[in-house]
């Protein structure tokens, strides 16, 4: 699973030099986080979100480094996600597409039957600190063993110095049908491979919010 983070002059935790931050791809992309103004959404939404979103700007399904965050709410019990006051769809996109998808600031978008405005929206850049987390990602395993050997083959691949814990079962709903993935927490990872990984993703279904990492607070839990 890659070498030893920290050595060769890697940082862990923060980022000091500004020049590996930008040879780390930072500005490749940025997250746009919009208000959303609405009463509820499934549980289970990225591929309706995004069938909403390709339906307003189509040229998404195509960009390859565009990814759409699950979107937060109050957990009813029931299939449903409450929205409240501070809910944001969040978007991270390459830096060209910037003001193509600020363009989604008045819109309106249905799912579930349920009506939802696309407010005001401001840019914030990738952060520079670690851990990271990410809500679900997918790999083609439904087994946690298999899952957990793809994250080594994957990092690997992508020559990322990081453990990582494995935490629950997902389950996505995707145009092919329903399939597996697990939440994933990356640490002691050297922050511009963190920085890497925030631009490239991890897996699939980007689209379906799969494989977006964000910073989180500690390793001590994963849901």
């Amino acid at each position: 699973m890659g070498g030893n983070p920290g050595t060769g002059g890697s940082k862990i935790g923060w980022l000091a030099d500004t020049d590996a931050a930008s040879e780390s791809g930072q500005a490749a992309v940025t997250d746009i986080q919009f208000e959303l103004k609405g009463r509820a959404l499934p549980k289970d939404h990225g591929h309706v979100l995004f069938l909403e979103l390709a339906r307003l700007l189509p040229w998404i399904a195509e960009e390859e480094l565009l990814g759409i965050h699950p979107v937060h709410g109050a957990d009813t019990g029931q299939g449903e996600l409450m929205l409240g006051r501070r809910t944001k769809l969040t978007i991270r996109t390459p830096i060209d597409r910037v003001e193509q998808v600020m363009s989604l600031s008045g819109q309106t978008i249905t799912i579930g039957g349920e009506t939802l405005a696309i407010g005001a929206a401001k840019t914030r850049p990738l952060a520079l600190y670690t851990p990271l987390y990410a809500h679900c990602v997918t790999t083609g395993s439904d087994d946690e063993k298999a899952f957990a050997a793809d994250i080594i083959r994957l990092l690997d691949e992508m020559h990322i110095d990081s453990r990582f814990i494995c935490g629950k079962r997902q389950r996505v709903n995707t145009a092919a049908g329903e399939i597996s993935g697990y939440s994933l927490m990356l640490h002691g990872l050297p922050v511009e491979h963190a920085m890497q990984i925030q631009v490239t993703g991890l897996g699939g279904n980007r689209k379906l919010g799969c494989g977006i990492f964000i910073p989180h607070k500690s390793i001590n839990a994963l849901t």
